[in-house]
């Protein structure tokens, strides 16, 4: 696969002096190679086998508090002044409708390369092999059970090589590659039917499939144990949330709310809530999406506008410290930048998101908490959920959960949901775990949907509000 050429000096000197010629204050580029197969069965039959090749350019120009954006697919130099000129113009329209009127906060320049560590590159695997492998996925998980009546198994991967610079001066070239597997079972007895799936993800190479060995029969096994699972009763019960259950609360129901671009539109309880409690003392909350941290989906070196990640304390010991940023939100609030501002791809624009989101550890254990439970439910994993950053209301389906009384885990049950309001649910926390455990995850918003992990311990809250059928 072809690999972005850093620009000619000649070219950037060109770029310079025309954003300089018609005031423009900022400006960058990113140019983006990639490449990913896509491999989809069902019951054991080919849904897809694709593979794609795509290369082009994101151009964006900003003016006193207006953003103009051109896409490019043809990369050469008078396309890239051409998409410039573009992106110019639509910033100086952009200017003259623009209600909020600020600048651009600089920071230091970067000029850096950054290669994903890998044992096995994705290039190097033959395409029958990845076939074979997902094929294998589809066999385990059809063959585990007679009562097994739909299977689903995915493979993807990709590859990017990327070029970033920008008028503050900064060069950042990246090659990063990532690979993620699914396997969805669907189960029937009885007129009764029941679903699972499990995934894994990470940046790195095709060794990362070692991590979905019997992924299929995984997730067959639980689908077809919820065959068995009692309907749950609704009421108000001390809950314990599994790792994973935990991990996608905190980035659903608190992390949005992190997001500064959020904040600055109103649409954020966090809103004005710097320095204040919002959670229980013995909460932390973290995002950290820095590559040193074991290649989770959701990490990365520099952000999508030039600015290495780092670890983000969005929650200490339950006061509020600050909130994620990219380049336009950090101006406006006049902060520095902390490395949070992402798109899907070059073809589109940068917002505030997360990265790798998870709640600190502490010091109990699954059964010290389960023992000192009389009456509650153990909650494990997620099907959906939805959350209102706004107001800080939330409702999640688990995937199943097992009853606790007079502190032991009892009979198995599903129709599962949870809902309140995320900083009252902080602030009744009662016990947490002693070990951080992170999943895989893709995130939408805005239009775009991007990699990211979240992660968290076992978490026991007190008088949370469960619906199931009556």
């Amino acid at each position: 696969m072809e690999t972005p050429k850093p620009l000619e000096s000649n070219l950037i000197s060109k770029l310079t002096k025309l954003a300089t010629q018609k005031r423009i204050e900022y400006w960058d580029i990113r140019v983006a190679f990639s490449s990913g197969t896509l491999l989809e069965f069902t019951n054991g039959k080919n849904k897809e086998i694709s593979y794609s090749n795509i290369k082009g350019t994101g151009i964006r120009a900003f003016v006193n508090g207006g953003w103009g954006f051109s896409v490019k697919q043809n990369i050469s130099d008078s396309s890239i002044i051409e998409g410039l000129n573009e992106a110019i113009k639509l910033a100086h329209y952009a200017e003259r409708y623009s209600k909020f009127k600020f600048k651009i906060r600089e920071y230091d320049l970067i000029r850096d390369k950054y290669t994903t560590k890998l044992k096995t590159p994705l290039k190097d695997v033959d395409i029958e092999q990845k076939i074979d492998f997902t094929l294998q996925i589809e066999k385990d998980a059809h063959d585990f059970d007679p009562r097994v009546i739909n299977t689903n198994s995915l493979y993807t991967d990709g590859i990017i090589n990327s070029l970033l610079i920008n008028s503050f001066g900064s060069s950042i070239e990246q090659f990063t590659s990532i690979l993620r597997i699914f396997s969805i079972v669907y189960a029937k007895e009885n007129g009764n039917l029941q679903g699972n799936f499990e995934s894994i993800g990470g940046v790195g190479g095709y060794e990362l499939t070692k991590k979905a060995d019997k992924i299929g029969i995984k997730s067959a096994k639980k689908a077809i144990k919820l065959l068995s699972a009692k309907p749950v009763k609704g009421g108000k019960f001390t809950v314990i949330m599994d790792p994973k259950l935990t991990g996608v609360f905190i980035h659903e129901a608190f992390g949005h709310a992190c997001e500064a671009d959020l904040v600055i539109a109103k649409e954020s309880i966090l809103e004005e809530k710097l320095g204040e409690k919002v959670a229980s003392e013995n909460i932390s909350i973290i995002d950290d999406p820095t590559p040193s941290n074991l290649s989770l989906f959701g990490s990365y070196k520099f952000d999508d506008e030039g600015i290495a990640a780092k670890p983000v304390q969005l929650v200490e010991n339950g006061d509020l410290k600050t909130y994620l940023h990219d380049l336009e939100s950090a101006s406006r609030m006049n902060v520095s930048p902390n490395g949070h501002g992402r798109a899907s791809s070059y073809s589109s624009k940068p917002q505030a998101r997360m990265g790798v989101t998870y709640l600190k550890e502490h010091d109990w254990k699954l059964n010290e908490m389960i023992e000192d439970t009389k009456n509650g439910v153990l909650c494990e994993n997620w099907k959906y959920g939805y959350t209102n950053p706004a107001t800080g209301n939330f409702q999640f389906k688990t995937r199943n959960c097992y009853k606790i009384e007079n502190g032991e885990k009892t009979e198995l049950m599903r129709d599962v949901g949870l809902s309140g309001l995320i900083l009252e649910i902080l602030n009744r926390v009662s016990a947490i775990g002693n070990k951080v455990e992170f999943s895989d995850g893709i995130c939408g918003k805005g239009g775009q949907r991007i990699r990211n992990c979240t992660g968290g311990p076992y978490l026991r809250i007190e008088d949370v509000v469960m619906g199931g059928l009556q």
